[in-house]
């Protein structure tokens, strides 16, 4: 365990429950490379898991037993407690770096102004992009804990707790953990959607379980389930309370009526649809309004010509809930064109784009069967 002389010691923590498809290349990705300490924590493997980790022992690598209690932010807490001094990097065990020497990155990182306040976020890729706002990185030492079942977030712990400052490093983590026979084998959805009926008993005005039960939940969530999280998002974006969250009940309320307006039009709700749009970005509204006239047969050139003025606009294209690089209005203007002008001038305006895929829309092609 890195001893307390050694401020810019480095400890790598990886959390696992059942993981010998993947615990070995975890563990191969940062045995070697520089890391002061390597801490395995095991919340209740019945698999090979605990046996593979034990075999790289002689590597550095030492493991932890911490019996789950329905929290992941309780088992990452009890790992940051065996940590004295230094940085922790916390690497998930379906996740493996790649790439440059993070410990000499780490030593960069102590430049930074209060470095105790804040937690570094990796880029963390997948076949569906990478993500660079997932905290990961910081002091040992600091006041800085997690809070949540599921979904869980750092924050400066204290009552009430306080938001942290995330910042982006040039770290890559690649992760595979979300492949759909990972999810499905794992059944990571019915895990979370149980994880976060807790997080909301315990916390029912953090407006960030509500959403995330929609994200999670779609699509086994019941119409009567969606309107309720919507309703109750709603509220709480326009009630703040302190979570020590850094995205207030509006952005959340906002990115969840994004996801819910595809399973209202799934649903046949379009009503509903109509009601949320006025509180969704304007690419996003316009998106849904087209998408409603496809579905109705009622499309006009109208709608074609709001589509292209709103893509030509890359402020409100950057504001979209749904998609900031603004694919989905490309696929939006592939299907207008094709009921306006015609499939060839469809045809190669899809040629054009990158492809995008949603409740909507395979590849930019709309789904003629969809249930609207």
């Amino acid at each position: 365990m890195p001893g307390a002389a050694g401020v810019d010691l480095s400890t790598v923590i990886v959390l696992a429950r059942d993981e010998e498809r993947c615990i070995a290349r975890c563990l191969d990705s940062v045995c070697g490379r520089g890391f002061d300490d390597i801490l395995v924590v095991d919340t209740g493997s019945t698999d090979a898991t605990p046996g593979i980790v034990d075999g790289y022992r002689t590597r550095g690598v030492r493991m932890l037993r911490h019996p789950w209690s329905n929290s992941f932010a309780a088992a990452r807490n009890a790992a940051v407690d065996c940590v004295a001094t230094g940085w922790i990097v916390f690497l998930d065990a379906d996740e493996w770096l790649t790439g440059g020497s993070v410990p000499a990155r780490l030593a960069e990182l102590s430049r930074f102004d209060d470095v105790s306040r804040l937690v570094f976020a990796p880029r963390i890729a997948d076949r569906n992009g990478y993500s660079g706002d997932v905290g990961r990185i910081f002091r040992a030492d600091s006041a800085i804990r997690y809070k949540g079942a599921v979904h869980e977030y750092p924050v400066i712990a204290g009552e009430p707790d306080e938001p942290v400052g995330i910042v982006g490093v040039d770290i890559r983590f690649d992760h595979d953990g979300y492949e759909r026979s990972v999810v499905v084998g794992k059944d990571k959805r019915r895990r979370n959607l149980d994880l976060l009926d807790i997080a909301r008993a315990r916390d029912p005005d953090n407006p960030r379980w509500w959403y995330f039960t929609i994200r999670d939940g779609l699509p086994v969530l019941g119409h009567a389930q969606l309107v309720r999280s919507c309703t109750v998002l709603k509220r709480l974006a326009d009630t703040p309370v302190a979570t020590g969250d850094g995205r207030s009940g509006r952005e959340y309320y906002r990115l969840a009526l994004g996801q819910a307006c595809q399973a209202f039009a799934a649903f046949g709700d379009w009503t509903s649809v109509h009601r949320y749009r006025a509180d969704l970005p304007d690419a996003d509204a316009h998106y849904f309004g087209a998408i409603a006239a496809l579905a109705r047969d009622v499309v006009t050139p109208h709608d074609l010509v709001g589509a292209i003025e709103l893509r030509g606009r890359d402020e409100l294209v950057a504001d979209s809930v749904l998609d900031p690089a603004g694919r989905h209005l490309d696929a939006l203007i592939v299907a207008l064109l094709d009921r306006v002008r015609g499939e060839a001038d469809a045809e190669r305006y899809r040629d054009m784009c990158d492809p995008w895929t949603d409740t909507f829309f395979d590849g930019s092609r709309l789904r003629r069967r969809q249930p609207l």
